[in-house]
C-alpha cells in the first residue's frame, strides 16, 4: 500500500503543480499577448473527472479557438472588471481575497489574512513589501505549488514521514483555505464575468480543487507507516 501511494503521488504531483501554478498566474494578473499565444497552442479539453471542470475544460478550449482581434482586450476589460470593480459602482465583481469571502463584514486584511502569513512564515517564506494582501488567491495558489513539491522531494527520497507530513499540510491547507472560499468565489466568478474564457477557468478552479481535496483526503487515508 505505501508503495502504491508514493508511486501514486510521484505520478500525479508534476500535473498537480502544474495546474496550481497554473490558476495562480490567472488570477495574478491579466493575459498578455504571450500567455495567450501558448495558451491558444495547449489542447485543455478533459474527457473525465469532476463534471464543472470538465465543462469548463472544453469551454476553455471553445473560447480560444476562435479567431478574435480583440481576445486580449476583451480579457483584460473583463480581468478589471471582475477582479478589481473597475467601472463597477457596486457589486458585480469577485475579488480574489479569502478575507472578503470568510470575514464577518466582507473585507480584506482580516483574520484569513494573518493566517495565511504565519503559514508562510512557517515556510521561511518572505511575505514582506508585497503588494497584495497575502490571502490573495494567487499567492495561496503558489502555496499549494510548494507544499506539493515537498511531498514531492519527500517522495522522490523515500522519506515516508516525510511525505504523511506533506500530505498532511496540504489537506489541512485545502480544508482551512481554499475550500473554505475558493468555491463560491468561482461562482461569483462565473455569475459576472462576461467573456467566457473567465467563467470556463473559474469553473476549472472550482473543479480541480475539489478533485484535488478529494484525492489528498483518500491519499492521507491510505498512508501507513510501514515504509516507502
Amino acid at each position: 500500500m505505501i508503495m502504491d501511494i508514493c508511486a501514486e503521488y510521484l505520478e500525479i504531483a508534476e500535473n498537480r503543480m502544474a495546474l496550481y501554478g497554473f490558476f495562480a498566474r490567472i488570477y495574478r494578473s491579466e493575459v498578455d499577448e504571450n500567455m495567450l499565444e501558448a495558451m491558444k497552442r495547449i489542447d485543455f479539453k478533459a474527457d473525465e473527472g469532476e463534471a464543472g471542470y470538465v465543462a469548463g475544460t472544453a469551454k476553455l478550449q471553445a473560447y480560444l479557438s476562435r479567431s478574435s482581434f480583440t481576445m486580449r482586450r476583451d480579457l483584460a476589460v473583463d480581468y478589471a472588471k471582475v477582479f478589481l470593480s473597475a467601472g463597477i459602482s457596486q457589486g458585480g465583481a469577485a475579488f480574489p481575497y479569502e478575507s472578503v469571502y470568510t470575514s464577518p463584514e466582507g473585507l480584506m486584511m482580516q483574520e484569513a489574512r494573518d493566517e495565511v502569513v504565519r503559514l508562510y512564515r512557517a515556510k521561511g517564506l518572505c511575505v514582506e513589501g508585497v503588494v497584495e494582501p497575502e490571502d490573495h488567491l494567487a499567492f495561496e495558489l503558489e502555496f499549494a505549488v510548494r507544499l506539493c513539491r515537498e511531498g514531492l522531494e519527500a517522495a522522490q527520497s523515500g522519506d515516508l514521514e516525510g511525505l504523511k507530513a506533506s500530505i498532511e499540510e496540504q489537506r489541512a491547507f485545502l480544508k482551512d483555505h481554499l475550500l473554505n472560499w475558493v468555491p463560491r468565489f468561482c461562482e461569483d466568478v462565473v455569475r459576472y464575468a462576461n467573456t467566457e474564457f473567465y467563467q470556463a477557468v473559474a469553473a476549472m478552479t472550482a473543479g480541480f480543487i475539489n478533485m484535488d481535496a478529494a484525492m489528498v483526503d483518500r491519499m492521507a487515508v491510505e498512508s501507513r507507516p510501514d515504509g516507502c
